[in-house]
């Protein structure tokens, strides 16, 4: 399409230009034609004073004749510089023959009859209607003109229309084709299309065809009439008779050369239909198989639709399990600083208990230093002392009425038995036991009468190694023998002392191992008080409760 509109394009510049150059050549035409009516009329004006004869009806006669054929020159350039305006009839161009064939006739008699014409028409009357025929003329000439002109902006306008009709039916067959290639049905779609551009294509070029051969018949008709006038004229004389002659072969020519152009023109429009029909099916080839590609690629942008739409799922789902980590990993690092915290706490307090307890052992060991320098002293080491005397002792006082109550039941009595089989009975007793009350049958408490706490210890360990009791010996209670009951007495042996001060040894060992682990499980009794204040009431003699943690 875009080739024709420039063939369009061109044949437009080519008529206009062909319009131009026959506006130019009918102006210096009517130039020429002005220029030998004023020659006549001069040599007319130059004959009559020579003269002298009172002939004036031949010369008025004479100069219309004379301004016809400028007339008929002047229709001519009108008529080739209108190309659309209708050529005159044969019966008018016959006629005009006649007149200027009479009018030649008509002039060579004036000559040879006078100057003046029948009605007593001077020279410059004469001059004075030529001038008035010239002047009519070039009014006609100029009205010529305007038409030429109207008739050409008609055209413009015609050819302006006809390209706007062409551009809607090209919008119209885009149209079509962006409907067909829209449809599915590829081989309906493609027949439609074909359809849909043969039609109007063919239909524009048939309009082309069909106004060529107007034109072309145009200009033969033309070139008929203008060869009727160069025969017509061929037979006449007088050098603006040549003069018409010369331009109508040139015309002649330059409207062989229009129709020549035009069968060119007529060739290169078949040609070019021939080759939009095969453009045009190219063109439904190839949309169809475009056709194809845009339904396949349409498959293709679903399918990768239908993924980006599954991995914007998967994409969401992943930043919900990140959101949830991230939240959980907060609350961890929450955890972990406050665990940390109080991990640093812990440690800290780990710190300080075991500087409390560093401080506590070497207080201990410095006690114990003391202790063992002293043999025993009064103030702190004493009251620790006797703490763990106290547990001993509470521990023993325990076993001792266990065994209390199995003397009460008689076992006791028959172990004695068996163990003092064979011991003299005669034998006097050096060293005795001393019966301690360790019932309390007497109170709720332990009764002592008269005793402090350092006798009731010396009692303690008397019971324990054997020896006499220093408090009150006179005091008994339970079984008493008449005999020595020494438990372990043994009248044929000796004393031995190393034996005794090994045991006590020994006893001492143990009792500063007990000593130890009493003071190692310490820490078990962290936050426990002693309670005395009972037993420190009014200074009785009944202790109460010996032991009581709080």
């Amino acid at each position: 399409m875009a080739d024709e509109e420039k063939e369009r394009a061109e044949k437009l510049a080519a008529a206009k230009k062909r319009v131009e150059a026959m506006k130019k050549k009918a102006k210096k035409g009517g130039k020429k034609t002005a220029a030998a009516a004023e020659d006549k009329d001069a040599t007319t004006t130059a004959e009559t004073p020579a003269a002298g004869t009172p002939e004036p009806s031949s010369e008025a006669v004479a100069p219309p004749p004379a301004a016809e054929p400028s007339d008929e020159a002047v229709e001519t350039d009108s008529k080739a510089t209108s190309p659309t305006l209708t050529a005159p009839p044969s019966s008018s161009l016959a006629q005009a023959s006649k007149a200027r064939s009479t009018s030649f006739r008509q002039g060579s008699i004036s000559v040879s009859g006078g100057l003046f014409s029948p009605e007593g028409e001077t020279a410059p009357d004469i001059y004075r209607k030529q001038l008035q025929k010239i002047e009519e003329l070039e009014r006609e000439k100029q009205k010529w003109e305007r038409e030429a002109r109207e008739n050409e902006r008609r055209l413009q306008r015609e050819e302006v229309e006809k390209l706007k009709g062409e551009i809607e039916g090209l919008k119209r067959q885009n149209q079509q084709l962006m409907v067909a290639q829209q449809r599915k049905g590829h081989g309906a779609s493609g027949s439609i299309s074909v359809a849909a551009l043969q039609q109007p294509s063919g239909g524009e070029l048939e309009q082309q065809l069909k106004a060529k051969m107007a034109t072309i018949e145009t200009m033969e008709l033309e070139m008929g009439r203008l060869r009727a006038q160069v025969e017509r004229l061929s037979g006449g004389s007088g050098g603006g008779v040549n003069e018409q002659v010369a331009a109508l072969e040139e015309r002649l020519g330059r409207a062989e050369k229009a129709a020549g152009q035009a069968q060119r023109e007529l060739g290169d429009v078949k040609v070019a239909l021939e080759r939009a029909s095969e453009k045009v099916v190219k063109e439904a080839s190839a949309r169809s198989s475009a056709e194809t590609k845009a339904s396949q690629a349409e498959r293709e942008v679903k399918e990768v639709r239908g993924e980006k739409e599954e991995l914007g799922r998967k994409v969401e789902g992943l930043e919900k399990k990140v959101a949830t980590l991230t939240t959980l990993h907060k609350e961890q690092d929450g955890r972990t600083q406050a665990l940390r915290k109080e991990k640093e706490k812990m440690e800290k307090e780990v710190a300080e208990l075991r500087e409390k307890l560093e401080k506590v052992e070497a207080e201990n060991l410095r006690l114990r230093k003391k202790d063992a320098q002293e043999g025993g002293g009064d103030d702190e080491g004493v009251d620790e002392l006797e703490d763990e005397e106290r547990l001993r002792l509470e521990k023993r006082v325990r076993e001792l009425e266990a065994e209390n109550t199995d003397l009460r039941r008689g076992i006791w009595h028959e172990k004695r038995k068996e163990m003092q089989v064979g011991l003299d009975d005669h034998e006097p007793s050096s060293a005795r036991f001393e019966n301690v009350d360790l019932g309390g049958l007497g109170s709720p408490g332990y009764q002592q009468q008269g005793r402090g706490f350092g006798e009731l210890l010396s009692s303690g360990l008397s019971a324990l190694t054997g020896g006499v009791g220093g408090g009150n010996q006179g005091h008994h209670h339970g079984h008493q023998h008449g005999h020595d009951d020494g438990f372990l007495e043994d009248d044929d042996l000796e004393f031995d002392e190393e034996a005794f001060r090994r045991a006590q040894e020994e006893d001492q060992k143990k009792r500063l191992e007990r000593i130890k682990e009493i003071k190692r499980g310490l820490k078990n009794w962290e936050g426990w008080r002693l309670d005395l204040v009972e037993n420190r009431r009014g200074g009785g003699r009944e202790w109460g409760r010996f032991l009581r943690f709080s």
